[in-house]
């Protein structure tokens, strides 16, 4: 008789806690969750719905005058070098460096910077930039504000989050556009890359069900 006390005890401390793990896992809410932006519009200018839920675009690559550059697959995140790299360009290019250094726990995050000119004569630059992971994609003067994802037109037509010098657009393995951040700002910075954190459990889980 005296076994049944630890015997409820151990039952307390063990299955308990793991029930509720249990329950968690399948009915509680991911509040992990990001937002989708850019949704489908039809010929009237109108959001798609499709079976009550909101159809957003997907964009399988950057399509350039240089050639095109694939995005499902892997998770990117694109920025806009201007031709002149003032000091708030700088600092942007600087924290892109924090970004990439993740690739060590997210392998399949790729940067895409989009130049107007040409980096070999730049000075100060990551070295990085133009490696595996860091691509440099040549872009005409007003080729960059004409790609789908590059603007958040889901905002409205006058909305404008950042300046396109500091604007960084985060696409997932899917191709849907999944944030905006001013990449002058490294709080910014901090929510991109743990939301590239939640972008890569996620591609795993998916690749692992």
């Amino acid at each position: 008789m005296k076994n049944f006390p630890k015997a409820g005890l151990l039952i307390v401390t063990l299955v308990i806690p793991a029930l509720i793990f249990i329950m968690l896992r399948l009915f509680a809410t991911n509040h992990f969750d990001l937002p989708y932006f850019n949704p489908q519009l039809d010929s009237d200018g109108k959001v798609v719905i499709v079976n009550g839920d909101t159809a957003f675009k997907r964009t399988a690559e950057l399509k350039l005058a240089s050639g095109n550059s694939k995005l499902e697959g892997n998770i990117s995140v694109i920025s806009f070098l201007p031709k002149e790299c003032a000091d708030s360009c700088k600092l942007v290019l600087s924290n892109l460096k924090r970004v990439y250094d993740m690739r060590s726990e997210a392998n399949s995050l790729t940067i895409k910077t989009l130049s107007e000119d040409s980096l070999r004569s730049a000075i100060g630059h990551p070295e990085e930039m133009g490696k595996e992971g860091w691509e440099i994609l040549k872009v005409r003067p007003n080729e960059a504000d004409a790609l789908p994802d590059a603007r958040p037109k889901s905002l409205g037509k006058t909305a404008e989050l950042y300046p396109r010098e500091s604007r960084l657009t985060l696409i997932d393995s899917e191709g849907y556009t999944r944030g905006y951040y001013n990449g002058a700002d490294p709080a910014e910075i901090d929510r991109l890359m743990a939301e590239v954190k939640i972008l890569n459990y996620e591609k795993k889980a998916r690749a692992n069900p």
